[in-house]
Parts: structure tokens; sequence; C-alpha cells
């Protein structure tokens, strides 16, 4: 049978850890210097229809899982086109922000998709930005007014659609759409297009083109 001093010193002993264990969990769960804080149970919906809720000190909202692709700093998530591998992610600042490929029925082609960003400068509009980007191949012609443009909405976002190029078995187009000072342009390059020279082409129905379009029905993009 424990003796009274046992018994004092295991009660003790008790106190002591739940005391330590509830200054380390204290520690562990509040921010350096600051109050513990309780995030908000808010879910941001992801592109693949996943969601996630906010965490942290600063209670943000967590990136988005794979397949799901976060350009954090551009504000731009979106999930990737299924059999298309990401071959370039553009450096802060530059022109193209992310490239992706799929093989093609060819061996030396691969079909691409890729996001670029154009700012827009002071005293111009993003109409003269957007015709100032675009140039019809393989001639290299500038656009000079949107005669060859059409406005199409996807995903609750308004698009200036064009296509860039119909040659030999290529059909590449350009979507355009303005954020707050500046144009993103969304870029598909499909290859084994064998009908390309009929003028009836619906391009939209292409294959690679309905997957740029898929993934644009989905994107998010902040501002």
């Amino acid at each position: 049978m424990l003796s009274m001093k046992q018994l004092i010193a295991g009660i003790v002993l008790i106190l002591v850890i739940g005391v330590a264990a509830f200054f380390y969990r204290n520690m562990t769960e509040r921010p350096e210097g600051g109050d513990a804080v309780a995030c908000t149970m808010e879910a941001k919906l992801c592109p693949d229809g996943t969601s996630v809720g906010r965490q942290g000190p600063n209670c943000e909202f967590a990136a988005c899982a794979l397949p799901n692709v976060e350009l954090a700093e551009d504000g731009i998530t979106f999930l990737p086109p299924a059999g298309y591998e990401r071959i370039l992610t553009g450096a802060p600042g530059q022109e193209t922000l992310v490239t992706y490929q799929k093989a093609s029925q060819s061996e030396t082609v691969q079909h691409t998709i890729s996001i670029k960003r154009y700012p827009i400068p002071a005293g111009q509009t993003a109409d003269d930005v957007i015709l100032a980007n675009t140039r019809y191949q393989p001639s290299d012609m500038p656009a000079a007014d949107f005669a060859r443009f059409e406005t199409v909405a996807i995903g609750g976002r308004e698009y200036r659609v064009t296509v860039i190029e119909r040659f030999e078995a290529l059909v590449q187009s350009s979507y355009f759409t303005v954020r707050g000072n500046e144009v993103l342009r969304f870029d598909v390059v499909e290859h084994d297009v064998t009908d390309w020279m009929e003028q009836g082409l619906d391009v939209s129905e292409l294959p690679e083109h309905a997957a740029l379009e898929g993934m644009l029905e989905t994107i998010q993009i902040a501002g």
C-alpha cells in the first residue's frame, strides 16, 4: 500500500506533467509573440471540385492539391487538361507564365497549351495590347483590327478569340481576357488536324481546343 508521502509525490508529478503539457501546446499552437488564432470555417472550392480551408497563423487558404495547379504569385488556379505535362514555368516578371505539352499522333511534334501575361501601359487600352500581341502565321502579319476575332463567354469570363494559324494540319488559337491592368492570353497549338483546310471547320470542337476551353471553364483568376 502506498504511503502518504508516495501518494502526495504522485499527485505532484501528475500536476507538473499536466502544466508542462498545457504550456507546450499553448506555445506550439500560437504564433510567436501573438495570441492563438481561430480561423473561420470558410472553404475555397478548387478547380477539380475539392475544397480547402483556412489555416496557419494568417488564416490563409491552403493550396489546392494536385492535380490542381496554383500559380500563387499570379493569382491563377486551374486544372490542366488530361494528358498534359508542364514543361516550362516562367520566372517572375516574364511574359510566359507556364507551358504544357501533350504527345500528338506524330512523333516529332507536341500539342501545347500556354498562359501569357501582358501589362497594359499607361495611355493604352486592353484592345490596344491584344492587337499589338496578335500576329497571324505563317506570314507573321499583325492584326490591324478585330475583324478576325470573336467574343465568347467561358466559365463566366469574356474572351476575345482568334485563330492565329491554320497550316499543314496545325491549328493555333489565342484566347485573350482582361484582368485589371493586364491582359491574360491562353494559347493552344493543335496538330493532326486532317480537315484544317475546310472552310466550315469549327475550331472550338477540335479535341485540344475543347480541352483548353474545358480548362477555362473551371479556371480561377484573382483580381
